[in-house]
């Protein structure tokens, strides 16, 4: 016999479900071509299910957003955690990985943050919370950097050459990833990762 969902995982699930279904026509169409309508019915509900879990389709994009975010700093944790003793060696290898990865499967991902940041331009509002989830994740990298003894850099400017390197890392491989997804024939999934490990070994040799 199926378990009868209680109110709470039964709201949880139809949150996911209209998550999904966001994320999907978000990427496909962007945020302002994708309806509150269309979002609903595409995850099998109606307006009024939607408006009950979700104030507005703002509200739906910032938590899509954030559950994304999550996963990734999640991966970046489950990658940095791997390097039980933390050499110097092993942070870096751990760092590599967390910042040259890519696969096609990440490719929805990115299409959502551009939409976002560029969603968040035209709306101050929502580009300070989007802010806040980017800070979560490029500190968390930052301080992972600052463990290396960066040559000929003094410790007080540590913190900010590491801030500058993350956020180097996230824009080069934002823009190799949308070249990828303009001109795939030319720039195929590999150049991404084979670009970003060697920016990645030039700045941490």
């Amino acid at each position: 016999m199926k378990k009868r969902l209680t109110r709470e995982e039964s709201r949880a699930l139809t949150q996911e479900r209209l998550l999904d279904a966001a994320a999907k026509l978000f990427a496909l169409h962007g945020f302002a071509g994708a309806s509150i309508e269309e979002i609903a019915e595409t995850a099998g509900y109606s307006r009024g299910a939607f408006h009950a879990n979700f104030k507005s389709k703002d509200a739906l994009f910032l938590a899509l957003i954030e559950r994304q975010m999550h996963l990734m700093l999640a991966e970046i944790h489950k990658t940095m955690a791997s390097a039980p003793t933390q050499s110097p060696e092993e942070i870096k290898k751990n760092l590599r990985l967390a910042c040259t990865c890519y696969t096609g499967a990440d490719k929805l991902a990115y299409l959502l943050l551009t939409e976002a940041q560029l969603y968040s331009v035209r709306n101050p509002r929502f580009g300070k919370k989007l802010s806040a989830f980017f800070n979560e994740i490029y500190d968390e990298l930052a301080k992972a950097i600052v463990k290396f003894d960066l040559e000929n850099t003094e410790t007080n400017n540590k913190s900010t050459m590491a801030a500058q390197l993350v956020l180097l890392a996230f824009s080069l491989s934002h823009g190799l990833v949308l070249h990828n997804l303009m001109n795939p024939e030319r720039y195929p999934d590999t150049v991404v990762p084979e670009i970003m490990n060697l920016v990645f070994d030039r700045f941490l040799p």
